[in-house]
């Protein structure tokens, strides 16, 4: 997938999540909102080097990891799950098949995996 198919989807989760919480735009304001956005650029930018690697479990560890960072700052893991299913979505109306099925693959791994975090 190119750049500009990216930086469409980061646009469209980020979005979509401030449309559903605007208690995040009262909470956090445009400084969360640019956060949010570069957390959708990092989270992409590990689903690709994992599709490279055809490692899931490296996509699945980093989403442990972040989830272990932003519960610790009050986040809960469901913001994370909720995040990363609309980046499944997003990916699934792409045009790009091989890859969206690959980052499908991993988004849907790491959100079971979470869901297991009590």
């Amino acid at each position: 997938m190119n750049k500009a198919v990216f930086s469409a989807i980061i646009e469209d989760v980020t979005e979509g999540i401030y449309k559903d919480y605007p208690i995040l735009l009262e909470k956090y304001g445009e400084r969360g909102r640019q956060k949010c956005k570069e957390d959708n650029e990092h989270h992409i930018k590990y689903l690709q080097t994992a599709a490279d690697l055809g490692e899931e479990k490296y996509f699945t560890d980093y989403a442990h990891w972040l989830n272990g960072i932003l519960t610790s700052r009050g986040m809960k893991t469901e913001h994370l799950v909720d995040n990363f299913a609309r980046l499944k979505i997003a990916f699934g109306n792409t045009e790009d098949e091989e890859q969206k099925d690959v980052f499908i693959t991993m988004l849907e791994s790491a959100i079971n995996s979470l869901r297991g975090v009590k």
